[in-house]
């Protein structure tokens, strides 16, 4: 079996035009640490009042934001945008049930994209509609992945959709939550 790129893979590509990869700044990490440290400071002037709650209480918090700062400087969420109208693009599952995998794989070759309102929904996550899309439709990515034991198998290319095709799919997913 070829191995077929994913989503993920398509926007991240070098030669790609449409779309770009951003990540929250490290400015709200900083602040978090230095209001940290403040408070563990604060409670080094205020440790003087025996019996007070106030200095254990200025210890923890400035432990939890010291340890929340350090850990969101390594955790920041990717985020696709569009290069023209700077829109950001979504990743939303639609599951279906297996025994619809050949029907699911045949509507989006053949780009039929209403087809997709009449195969059955599943709430086992065994073979979902992976999409990419901006909240409005304008750019929309999708393809079909079917899971094996442990890992999730790309079945198609990744397709592009119109716009009106975008909202078709936008519309079924919308109904089937």
């Amino acid at each position: 079996m070829e191995n077929k790129s994913s989503i993920e893979q398509i926007l991240d590509g070098k030669d790609n035009t449409l779309v770009y990869k951003t990540r929250p700044s490290i400015a709200l990490s900083i602040l978090l640490i230095v209001s940290g440290a403040l408070f563990i400071a604060l409670n080094n002037k205020l440790s003087d009042s025996p019996g007070s709650i106030i200095p254990p209480l200025f210890t923890v918090i400035g432990l939890g934001l010291l340890g929340w700062g350090i850990v969101s400087i390594f955790i920041r969420k990717t985020k696709y945008k569009l290069i023209q109208n700077k829109k950001e693009i979504f990743f939303y599952d639609i599951f279906f049930d297996i025994k619809e995998r050949e029907r699911l794989i045949n509507v989006m070759k053949e780009r039929n994209i209403p087809e997709l309102k009449n195969l059955k929904t599943s709430g086992i996550d065994s073979l979902k509609l992976r999409v990419a899309a901006t909240s409005d439709g304008g750019f929309c990515l999708s393809q079909v992945l079917n899971y094996v034991p442990y890992e999730y198998i790309n079945m198609n290319e990744v397709c592009q959709h119109t716009p009106e095709e975008a909202k078709v799919i936008l519309e079924i997913r919308k109904n089937r939550e």
